[in-house]
């Protein structure tokens, strides 16, 4: 598994760069969307050692879980430990799947920096927003609090260290023209450092 890892930190704008990057040809596996599946197929597993609670029609309330996690490290780190092997397995299948058929693509794992499993990766390309910005999208987005949306940025890695360790970033700071322009900008850049020509 060699793929291109886009991160950043939540409400950074990830989902919108990576939607960014299929129109111009790129495959995307988009690790939240496998969580959530994973999430929902090991649900009573999940229940089990969180309450049932946390379920809503036998499928987990993400915002249920969500308060007890972010409240709690140590309830956090028990979720990760049933999740995050479950994740990995599956996104490595479709890493071979996108190799097997030389496709260029990018893995969005909003946590690369935060996981403990080694996502070898050419190329880490981080997507940007300041602190400040990160809590109100997050605070509009979600409907959360000051506090709550404060509680889920700190629960990750500072967004500068982020910025520090990759080879790439992409700012998300305006508004969405300017994003495009600077997606454009970094697939120069891209290609330069990759040397790869495919139309």
């Amino acid at each position: 598994m060699m793929g291109n890892i886009l991160t950043g930190g939540i409400a950074c704008g990830k989902s919108t760069v990576a939607n960014l990057l299929k129109l111009e040809g790129f495959g995307v596996i988009d690790a939240d969307s496998i969580s959530h599946k994973i999430l929902d197929e090991n649900s009573l597993l999940i229940a089990s050692h969180f309450g049932d609670s946390i379920l809503q029609d036998s499928k987990i309330n993400r915002a249920a879980l969500g308060k007890i996690i972010f409240n709690d490290s140590n309830q956090k780190e028990l979720l990760e430990s049933i999740l995050h092997p479950l994740i990995y397995e599956r996104i490595s299948k479709e890493c071979s799947i996108l190799e097997s058929k030389n496709k260029p693509y990018f893995i969005d794992i909003p946590l690369y920096f935060e996981s403990k499993y080694n996502y070898k990766a050419r190329f880490v390309v981080c997507v940007y927003a300041s602190k400040e910005i990160q809590l109100q999208r997050l605070m509009i987005r979600n409907n959360l609090s000051k506090d709550e949306a404060l509680k889920r940025v700190e629960s990750q890695i500072d967004i500068e260290l982020k910025r520090q360790k990759s080879d790439f970033v992409i700012e998300n700071v305006s508004d969405l023209k300017t994003l495009q322009k600077n997606v454009e900008s970094f697939l120069k850049e891209f290609y330069k450092a990759y040397q790869l020509n495919f139309k």
